[in-house]
């Protein structure tokens, strides 16, 4: 499978068997290392959540770094982008902020009424404080799908851990163990 990679090993669990990963390029998504498509429901669009993320060697705060999300949708080329809540949790070596999106995006020439739940943590390099790595986990769906997928998005974010090299676990799109290699 081609895809990026992640500088810390994750492990986590699908909030249930609809959940199945797939090779993120293969459905369009560039610069994340999983990708899981939600099937069963009786929609036009299907939710995926993805993860990705990377080393930042600047001092940007992680509600700046959130903003760039919300750019970032701008220039994919959705519409109506807007900021529906924000929350900031944790330390400062461990901090988190969750964020609600709504934008407008265009698929095969129909509109959808999008939603995303995204999280993003930042994890501080303990050698060097000057490094760290954020992490973002995003939930994409429709407004109608939105509060049902969000309880399955808090199920699987319940599960994500860190954990010590070798012992990643997290499913690939060939259903295999996906380890990603140590940095």
């Amino acid at each position: 499978m081609s895809a990026t990679t992640l500088p810390i090993p994750l492990r986590f669990e699908l909030p249930g068997p609809e959940w199945g990963a797939v090779d993120p390029e293969s459905w369009g998504v560039q610069n994340a290392s999983f990708l899981a498509v939600r099937r069963g429901l009786d929609e036009d669009y299907s939710p995926t959540i993805t993860v990705s993320g990377g080393w930042r060697n600047d001092s940007t705060p992680l509600e700046e770094i959130a903003d760039e999300a919300l750019a970032k949708l701008r220039a994919e080329g959705a519409t109506e982008v807007e900021l529906v809540q924000r929350r900031v949790t944790g330390s400062e070596h461990d901090q988190a902020v969750v964020q609600s999106v709504g934008c407008t995006v265009e698929v095969e020439g129909r509109r959808f009424d999008v939603r995303q739940a995204q999280v993003f943590r930042g994890f501080v390099d303990v050698r060097d404080p000057a490094r760290r790595v954020v992490v973002v986990h995003t939930l994409s769906c429709t407004y109608r799908q939105f509060e049902e997928m969000g309880r399955e998005f808090q199920q699987f974010m319940a599960t994500v851990e860190v954990v010590p090299d070798g012992q990643v676990d997290w499913p690939a799109a060939d259903g295999e163990p996906h380890p990603l290699p140590p940095q």
